[in-house]
């Protein structure tokens, strides 16, 4: 580009010594151009320093070049505070970057420490001592300004530094006063100092620079992970006030990020959160359930809110004494839990109580059953077999099968009273708990579900199937063993089956006994089994 050439030998002084050895970055280096301009104040304070200078060689030497020392110098200064000001304005406004107004700056940077350098020799050379010694004093300092104020590009600041230090050095030698070139070795010292403190200060600055933009590239990641997080995070300090929430939070409680407010103890922020979706009832709830939950300081909290969701928290503690709150939104998965619940003891088929269920519940009337009098209503277990199913299944197909066990199911449920239980065990076997029957009930019970299951069924296509069933009822008082109960159904049931497809038998001679031991009318007790 033509208006950057003129300019171009400037490129090795700006160029940064680490950005290939360190792994400096474009953005670092930027930064690093950018401090050229920042500090001003030194820059100003400096050359009025040095104007001081030639003020006072002026006043005592009545000649010329301290008065051209002078305006040059503020030209130059006037220049660099220019280009300065000009940047930094415009970076306000707009991302500019700093290489173009660098070079300009670093010429005149340059410039300045030449007219001040060479000054400061004339002053040598004019022979007046205490104007000498003034004028190397303002140059040391301000060279040593230099160091630190552009340390950022090491090899602008150290060629100031040389070009400022140089003429001195000529001028010690040349000068009148002999004794002058005893400055000459402590001169070359100071520049080998300086170049030594420009390049700590940068290599401290690289490393700052480095670690800032490390730390600001992991704080973006930390923050997008703690926004984009599907479960609510909060921390809270050690004296229980939350100092973190993210945006999920405030999803889960229906509220806005706005309406996260931090420095609270949790219960008062959790009640904030929710007042807006859930209303003051809940709210309250939520905020006592909390306050206690946070007083235990163990185990989930689970929140159930109006809106049918379930909250789960869990707090997780640091050794600082700080907290980290996790709160997820577990209505999914307590649904899919109650589900596999559900099909852990149900029938997939028919939808019916399997072998386990039936277990369960014959455990439970049993056990409470070992409590009660000779006088209290009698358990009925009745094992049920289908009558001709296989032919359905083998001429029909499984489809047909499956729709008859369905059929089943549907006529069963419609037969027996609410609380009589029935149950899939087996392919075509399934049992029925009835409770405070007769025999007379059961018997009556059993005839209606013998002709409800013989009654046609309407297939597909146009097609119907007939099966039957047979039964096997044992009685149980007093809580008999479930084994016990089982093993003599199922011999009924046997029994049943021996006699001919569509009966139902009870187990030995226990019919008889059971009505003897049950006092109450037969009639009542049949109401318990009709349909």
């Amino acid at each position: 580009m033509p208006d950057r050439r003129p300019l171009l030998f400037l490129e090795p002084i700006l160029a940064t010594p680490a950005i290939e050895k360190n792994g400096v970055t474009v953005a670092i280096r930027s930064s690093l151009l950018s401090s050229l301009f920042s500090d001003q104040r030194s820059l100003f304070l400096s050359s009025v320093a040095s104007g001081f200078v030639a003020l006072v060689a002026l006043v005592s030497l009545r000649q010329l070049w301290p008065a051209l020392w002078l305006l040059t110098g503020m030209s130059v200064v006037s220049a660099r505070l220019f280009i300065a000001h000009s940047y930094i304005a415009a970076s306000r406004s707009s991302a500019i970057h700093p290489l173009r107004p660098a070079r300009r700056y670093a010429l005149l940077a340059l410039a300045s420490s030449t007219v001040l350098g060479t000054g400061s020799m004339a002053c040598m050379m004019s022979g007046d001592a205490a104007l000498s010694a003034l004028a190397i004093m303002v140059t040391a300092g301000t060279l040593g300004g230099v160091a630190s104020r552009n340390a950022g590009v090491p090899r602008l600041a150290i060629a100031q530094v040389g070009l400022g230090a140089a003429p001195i050095g000529l001028g010690a030698l040349l000068a009148p006063i002999h004794a002058y070139w005893v400055l000459v070795p402590p001169l070359f010292a100071y520049v080998v100092a300086m170049a030594s403190i420009v390049r700590r200060h940068y290599s401290g600055l690289v490393a700052l620079m480095t670690a800032e933009q490390t730390n600001a590239e992991l704080a973006a990641r930390f923050d997008a992970a703690l926004t984009h997080m599907p479960h609510g995070l909060c921390t809270v300090d050690e004296s229980g006030k939350v100092v973190i929430a993210n945006r999920r939070t405030a999803e889960l409680f229906g509220a806005t990020v706005e309406m996260l407010r931090l420095n609270v103890p949790l219960p008062e922020f959790i009640g904030h959160v929710s007042l807006e979706k859930f209303g003051e009832t809940l709210r309250k709830q939520l905020v006592e359930r909390c306050t206690t939950w946070l007083s235990a300081g163990r185990g989930p909290l689970e929140l159930e809110l109006n809106d049918g969701r379930q909250l789960e928290m869990t707090q997780n503690p640091v050794p600082d004494g700080s907290a980290v709150i996790i709160i997820e939104d577990v209505t999914e998965r307590r649904e899919a839990e109650a589900q596999m619940r559900h099909w852990a003891r149900h029938d997939p088929l028919t939808g019916l109580p399997n072998r386990r269920h039936l277990g369960e519940h014959l455990e439970s009337r049993l056990v409470g059953a070992e409590s009660e009098t000779n006088h209290e209503p009698v358990l009925a277990l009745m094992f049920l077999d289908l009558d001709d199913f296989k032919k359905v299944n083998d001429g029909l197909g499984h489809h047909a099968g499956d729709l008859v066990l369905k059929t089943v199911a549907d006529r069963l449920g419609k037969t027996l009273r609410q609380g009589e239980l029935v149950a899939r065990v087996g392919g075509d076997e399934l049992a029925i708990v009835v409770e405070r029957a007769t025999s007379a009930a059961c018997a009556a019970l059993a005839q209606r579900i013998i002709e409800r299951l013989s009654e046609p069924y309407r297939l597909p296509a146009g097609t119907t199937a007939t099966i039957g069933a047979s039964i096997g009822i044992a009685f149980s008082i007093n809580g008999e063993s479930i084994d016990l109960l089982t093993e003599r159904a199922d011999a009924a049931l046997y029994e049943a089956k021996k006699v001919g497809k569509g009966t139902f038998r009870f187990a030995a001679t226990e019919a008889a006994e059971v009505d003897t031991a049950i006092t109450r009318d037969d009639d009542t007790n049949a109401n318990c089994c009709s349909s």
